[in-house]
């Protein structure tokens, strides 16, 4: 049997505008390093699988995105969607796609947005899922042992061993719980049976087209129609017409939370994060390694980002501008030298020292350097991918 993985791109980031918007959602974005989170996605599944075999769903406003982002993606493995409905129509159009192309087709279903730290064990958890959804008798979720009384994940209860024989933990799942209020959160983590819904799952296709079939059939049909048009030139107006009569409806819902064939395997060490909210976003980027010093957000969200940059003497930041963000800084210690104007040609040089402040409008080219180790405070607005690099001393792009 072969393995595919499915990255679903949809969504247009809602959650963290103003940093991520319709235009490009925070999947697009390098908010960690110089990956977006879609390349971050697609790189630490590779090992487990093959360029050609991973497929992504997105947006068809987002196609040149993905298109820019993963340009070693099959033209026929971009799937793009007419409008969004939400992940269940996705995962069925993807299953339906799969099952033409190999009917012992396993899936590995990936939201492109998400934070994975330890990519390693990441892959030895998907292993172990991969073995157990390959038996076809049941749908295969990761889980992750919930830190807090969170309310705004998704809860699983799974507290019995699976009987078969498996390279690793595997449990029978009771029931998907949708997010609940705080003192049902509460006693679901006093309990210790609960995980929160990661969003990744793990089937063969032909599991997943049954179990969709039994609970959601005006979805399986409405997309059985489309087989014949796979991969012709009639492909995407058939799918548009099929989209927009469908109901919006997540996989969760529409299957997870009424299957009783579905497994668990434990994934609470991967060092995962869903990056979902402003407080999530702020705890992953709290204290940054740079290689002209360090940078701590102390404030993050919609309205604005509050930042300690801390610059070693002699190092600089790279010549940038930012096409949105705006930003204010403030000398806190030390004496640095700041070029700014509005082109690379047209730039002055500026001594500031402790108590000095500059506004930085967006568009306007400017370079910070340190004269001697110096400590800044930048406060923004939340547009904290908004940096392109003109010259940088370090190599980045």
């Amino acid at each position: 049997m072969t393995t595919y993985a499915v990255i679903m791109a949809g969504g247009h980031g809602e959650r963290l505008w103003p940093l991520s918007t319709p235009e490009r959602p925070k999947q697009f974005l390098r908010l960690f390093g110089d990956r977006t989170m879609l390349q971050h996605t697609a790189a630490r599944v590779l090992p487990l699988t093959a360029k050609d075999r991973i497929l992504v769903v997105a947006g068809a406003e987002h196609a040149a995105l993905v298109r820019e982002q993963l340009p070693w993606l099959l033209p026929e493995n971009l799937v793009s969607e007419p409008m969004g409905r939400n992940t269940a129509p996705c995962v069925a159009l993807a299953a339906a796609i799969l099952r033409e192309r190999d009917p012992e087709a396993m899936m590995i279903v990936l939201p492109a947005d998400h934070l994975v730290h330890d990519e390693e064990r990441y892959r030895q958890v998907l292993r172990v899922a991969v073995a157990a959804a390959k038996k076809g008798s049941h749908l295969v979720t990761l889980g992750i042992t919930p830190a807090s009384p969170a309310t705004g994940y998704g809860y699983i209860r799974a507290n019995r061993a699976w009987s078969e024989r498996t390279e690793g933990d595997v449990l029978l799942v009771d029931r998907f719980v949708e997010k609940p209020d705080l003192p049902t959160a509460k006693r679901y983590l006093a309990s210790g049976e609960y995980y929160w819904n990661s969003g990744m799952f793990i089937w063969h296709v032909r599991t997943i087209l049954e179990e969709l079939e039994q609970y959601m059939p005006t979805l399986v049909a409405a997309i059985t129609r489309l087989i014949p048009h796979f991969g012709s030139d009639r492909f995407a107006a058939e799918l548009e017409k099929t989209y927009q009569p469908l109901e919006k409806q997540s996989i969760d819902r529409g299957v997870m939370e009424k299957s009783d064939r579905i497994l668990l395997v434990p994934a609470s060490d991967i060092g995962w994060n869903d990056v979902g909210t402003w407080d999530s976003l702020r705890s992953e980027l709290g204290h940054v390694e740079k290689p002209w010093g360090h940078e701590h957000i102390w404030a993050m969200n919609q309205n604005y980002v509050g930042k300690f940059l801390h610059i070693r003497a002699g190092e600089s930041l790279s010549l940038q501008y930012h096409e949105t963000k705006d930003e204010t800084i403030c000398v806190i210690e030390g004496k640095m030298r700041l070029r700014i104007g509005p082109s690379e040609e047209e730039l002055e040089e500026h001594i500031l020292v402790a108590g000095d402040a500059m506004a930085i409008p967006p568009r306007t080219v400017h370079q910070m350097e340190a004269v001697e180790d110096t400590r800044i405070v930048e406060v923004s607005t939340p547009h904290i991918a908004d940096v392109v690099r003109l010259v940088d001393r370090y190599g980045r792009a």
